[in-house]
């Protein structure tokens, strides 16, 4: 362990301190509906901090919906990719999700950030953890603003402290997890589908157009 000068604390040997803005690469966030389109058209699911779970994952059900043409504009915006963090700017925050997988059917509003890492200094499975860590959390809520609903801005998000060890532990950190992740993402997209099943069905059993037999 060596004492760090900048945090009054010790950290392992070939571990720093810097700033969040060395481990992002950009910051963006989506589009409030407004004067720039209207809600509930299409099938495109509009991802607000609502939808951001504690569990990391994404949460589809009571989604707003928009079509293709608002989601062309919010996407010149946000233009979230595969490897992007989304994290949910309003309190309570360490609400994240990690996109594993292209974004044809959905996008996000402006109280989500969509924050792309700096693969010279970390990797998107290190960055997100670090983004749901109690101190990361406690640091950016005691620095959160606002009268109705507080929340972290970019400017103090970049400005907040991250522990960053050396690459090679970071890559093999994530060799580690993503298959976990991977499979979490396979699991909650056969959840979803069987939600869905259930919402059809149940109807169908309920006002008996559908039984079922033995």
């Amino acid at each position: 362990m060596v004492w760090n000068e900048t945090i009054k604390q010790n950290l392992p040997l070939g571990w720093s301190c810097s700033k969040m803005e060395t481990a992002v690469e950009n910051v963006r966030t989506g589009l409030n509906p407004r004067d720039n389109f209207k809600l509930g058209g299409g099938s495109i699911k509009y991802i607000t901090v609502k939808n951001l779970r504690p569990d990391g994952v994404l949460d589809f059900s009571n989604c707003d919906t928009i079509d293709e043409e608002a989601r062309q504009i919010v996407h010149r915006r946000s233009d979230v990719s595969v490897g992007d963090i989304l994290f949910a700017s309003i309190a309570p925050l360490g609400r994240c999700y990690l996109v594993q997988e292209p974004t044809q059917d959905w996008d996000i509003n402006e109280s989500v950030f969509s924050i792309r890492y700096n693969k010279e200094i970390v990797t998107p499975e290190y960055l997100y953890m670090y983004l749901q860590s109690e101190a990361f959390v406690k640091a950016s809520t005691a620095c959160s603003t606002g009268s109705i609903f507080k929340g972290i801005r970019i400017n103090s998000l970049m400005d907040s402290n991250i522990f960053i060890p050396p690459i090679d532990i970071i890559e093999l950190f994530s060799k580690e997890v993503r298959p976990l992740f991977t499979m979490q993402n396979k699991l909650n997209k056969e959840i979803n589908s069987l939600v869905q099943l259930r919402d059809w069905l149940l109807p169908m059993l309920m006002n008996g157009q559908a039984t079922i037999s033995d």
